[in-house]
């Protein structure tokens, strides 16, 4: 009888995830030769600056966007915080509507603006499938 391991699966994708053999081959030169500060003038940062340009631009047209629509962050909280700040602060947003089975980086941030800047929140029922009630949410 052998005292074989099970092969292990890993279910929290949504929190992190290995990192495709594609993507790190095009990001190799970048975390090893091209690694300048973009915000510098010195020729280190241009080059990748111009990379992020590039980038840029190639996800703008894949999505049908204008490149300064595109915004890179450092993950997930940061981009909720800033879709939901740029909602409420850029575009006028008044009422927030969130579920309690939100991730607690947008549960904490929605609770925040709601209490410091009076901003309506409410809450939609899920079902037990993890589905919003859409007849709650009516």
């Amino acid at each position: 009888m052998t005292n074989r391991m099970p092969k292990r699966i890993y279910f929290d994708n949504a929190a992190t995830t290995p990192l495709d053999p594609d993507v790190l081959s095009a990001m190799m030169p970048y975390l090893t030769e091209h690694f300048g500060n973009p915000s510098s003038i010195y020729s280190y940062g241009r080059e990748t600056r111009m990379a992020i340009e590039n980038a840029r631009k190639s996800v703008a047209k894949i999505l049908n966007a204008h490149p300064s629509e595109i915004f890179f962050t450092s993950g997930g909280t940061e981009s909720s915080n800033t879709a939901i700040n740029a909602a409420v602060f850029d575009l006028g947003c008044k009422h927030i509507i969130t579920s309690p089975v939100e991730h607690h980086a947008t549960l904490h941030t929605v609770e925040h603006i709601h209490q410091k800047h009076k901003i309506k929140l409410s809450y939609v029922s899920a079902l037990e499938n993890g589905h919003i009630d859409l007849h709650h949410l009516e």
